[in-house]
């Protein structure tokens, strides 16, 4: 496939065109991946030609990757959006995401006046970044103390009213692709480099009529 790359190094002229040719589908451009750092392209940039986002390497601050998570989902976007973030489980990574969930849930606890937050971080885990764990499937999933999961099935779907604005507790948990909505996902799905998939919706797709 054919790439483009954005990062600090790129001029803001040079930046301005590229975005324009990759979201313009007439363009003549063939350019099928746009390949961008969450700094450089995390705040103010509009990816509509663009409809599935694949994130590596969490920040330590989650308002930067959830700037760099809206990139796709902009005004002008009439396509359904996919937001994946990789994640390498039982590693410092993961620790990192932890840690930005657990931000979230103070953030809603203190902005939001949130009650409900379910949250099971000690701050013993919250110290523990540098200790691997090679023989979990998810150590996020883990932490959650999770009753709605039984014997790595979901027993019990989020509430009708989640979105992906909720906490992970109330997302989808799925140990394999079978009760996965994404097709692309499925289809790509290999036991031995996916363990573990968290996904939930942001909102209900609008019927046209």
């Amino acid at each position: 496939y054919q790439f483009v790359r954005l990062d600090g190094s790129m001029s803001i002229k040079k930046r301005g065109k590229i975005v324009d040719s990759f979201n313009n589908p007439e363009a003549s451009s063939s350019d099928f991946i746009f390949m961008l750092s969450s700094k450089a392209g995390g705040c103010g940039l509009n990816l509509i030609g663009a409809n599935r986002l694949v994130m590596f390497d969490p920040d330590w601050n989650p308002a930067n990757d959830d700037q760099a998570m809206a990139r796709v989902w902009r005004d002008g976007q009439k396509k359904q959006c996919y937001i994946y973030r990789l994640i390498s489980t039982g590693t410092l990574e993961e620790k990192i995401f932890q840690r930005q969930a657990h931000k979230k849930a103070l953030s809603s606890c203190v902005v939001d006046q949130e009650e409900d937050v379910e949250r099971h971080f000690t701050a013993d885990e919250l110290r523990d970044l540098f200790r691997i764990n090679e023989s979990t499937r998810s150590d996020t999933h883990d932490k959650f103390k999770c009753k709605r999961c039984m014997n790595q099935i979901q027993i019990k779907p989020p509430s009708d009213d989640a979105d992906c604005g909720c906490d992970l507790t109330q997302w989808h948990h799925c140990w394999d692709k079978r009760n996965l909505v994404d097709q692309l996902l499925k289809q790509i799905w290999r036991d031995d480099v996916i363990s573990f998939v968290f996904h939930q919706r942001s909102h209900e797709q609008k019927k046209t009529v």
